[in-house]
């Protein structure tokens, strides 16, 4: 049987969660079982719990469609569901809660992350913000994978750009 989550390895591993509404069983390749992992090892709680609550997801194909509809073209979510092509820009704002755990599921995150108009003019604290990120995750990552030469590296780059954040925030 295939990993239920990237769709490519041998499942290996499974999940099982039980509710009060029954059991859900998952099966994942080890790979994507170490991705869970690392996500409670590193903290981020929230990524962990988001995967195993991902097993609760065929109880949620029987609860009741909500019935929202978008205020400027009057597209309705079930509608939305049905051909998965949104309407307008304020669809996204009336179906967000509805969209969120669809767009963590499907990319991973539920904030853009894809490329930017050639017009578009980068504050620069954002990408120092997003470098700062990017630092920890590869930090993380050398820490993992026990490259503690790489993480000191990091760590003392990622120490530097925190520093200069602090200055030009005062």
């Amino acid at each position: 049987m295939l990993c239920e989550e990237c769709g490519k390895n041998q499942a290996t591993v499974s999940i099982t969660v039980t509710t009060g509404s029954g059991t859900n069983t998952r099966r994942l390749c080890p790979e994507c079982m170490k991705k869970m992992e690392l996500n409670l090892v590193k903290g981020d709680i929230q990524s962990f719990l988001s995967s195993v609550l991902s097993v609760l997801g065929n109880e949620k194909k029987t609860e009741e469609k909500p019935s929202v509809v978008c205020t400027a073209c009057g597209l309705s979510y079930a509608e939305f569901e049905h051909t998965g092509r949104l309407g307008c820009a304020q669809c996204y704002r009336d179906f967000a809660s509805h969209l969120k755990p669809s767009l963590q599921k499907i990319h991973g995150r539920t904030q853009h992350a894809g490329r930017k108009p050639k017009a578009f003019v980068p504050d620069p604290q954002d990408e120092l913000n997003q470098r700062i990120i990017e630092l920890r995750k590869q930090m993380d990552e050398a820490v993992a994978d026990e490259n503690f030469e790489e993480a000191a590296r990091l760590r003392d780059e990622l120490r530097a750009l925190t520093e200069s954040q602090e200055v030009t925030e005062q």
